[in-house]
């Protein structure tokens, strides 16, 4: 208790001792680990997902958003009850309204409280107080915004990248939310691209990369960081325009027949 002469300053709102009563960040979406399920959103915290141009990062914020309302698979375990927000900030309306449909053909339905937008034509101010707004007002449980580096002018500006993540992580502490961001990694490693990738990969609680392999028929998905387990590598292909998750021993067996296939094709 502070002294009776001694104002409460804004500091003093955030002091943390050990005998408050603070509990652990409520767990919203799961993946499978090594050990058994492992938490990769939880309320009021960031996570990335990043990959190179064109490696089906999009088709996968689909099959995460279609898990967390009701699709089953033994890769993953939700506890959304709330409202979830997508924030498309590269692609065309069509291709945005595409990815809406798949949602709604892999849930055989589409939820009232999935929300989509495509910010591509507004300015990189304007999508900053869209997506501000609309968090401060609805209140969604999950966001994802794909991609955040149209919510900067110059993806290598220090004090940009500083601003954004700072807004990112205002906004999830106070409205309780998780907002999972996307960002391409370089071509010539597997870094997130620019200082806004290096301030978000330290402020994420899960980073995890998808990428296709030398298939070109599948996609990867591993975990680069986490501050939990990690999760357990798997696999997606696209069937019918849509991301179904795939079994290693399916996608090995799927190459070998590609390779001897194209190992008779060749001729001597």
């Amino acid at each position: 208790m502070l002294p009776e002469n001694k104002h409460q300053t804004p500091l003093d709102q955030r002091r943390i001792r050990p005998t408050d009563n603070i509990t652990k960040d409520q767990g919203l979406f799961y993946m499978l680990s090594e050990y058994d399920m492992t938490e990769v959103f939880t309320k009021g915290n960031l996570s990335t997902l990043v990959g190179k141009a064109k490696g089906r990062k999009s088709f996968f914020i689909s099959l995460l958003i279609a898990s967390m309302k009701g699709l089953k698979d033994e890769q993953f375990n939700s506890s959304v009850k709330g409202k979830i927000a997508l924030f498309d900030t590269e692609q065309a309306t069509y291709h945005v309204w595409k990815a809406t449909k798949r949602i709604e053909q892999m849930l055989s339905y589409w939820p009232n409280d999935i929300e989509v937008f495509g910010l591509r034509p507004d300015s990189t101010a304007d999508r900053i107080n869209l997506i501000e707004s609309y968090i401060y007002q609805e209140e969604p449980e999950v966001v994802f915004i794909d991609g955040i580096r149209d919510l900067v002018t110059d993806i290598n500006d220090a004090t940009q990248a500083t601003e954004i993540v700072g807004k990112l992580m205002k906004w999830s502490y106070e409205k309780g939310c998780h907002i999972c961001c996307v960002l391409h990694q370089n071509k010539a490693d597997d870094n997130a691209r620019g200082h806004i990738g290096t301030e978000l990969v330290n402020k994420s609680e899960t980073v995890i990369s998808i990428n296709k392999l030398e298939d070109k028929k599948t996609s990867e998905v591993k975990s680069l960081f986490s501050r939990g387990h990690e999760i357990q590598r798997f696999y997606f292909a696209i069937e019918n325009n849509i991301p179904v998750v795939k079994h290693e021993q399916d996608v090995v067996k799927s190459m070998v027949r590609q390779y001897e296939a194209e190992k008779e094709e060749v001729p001597f």
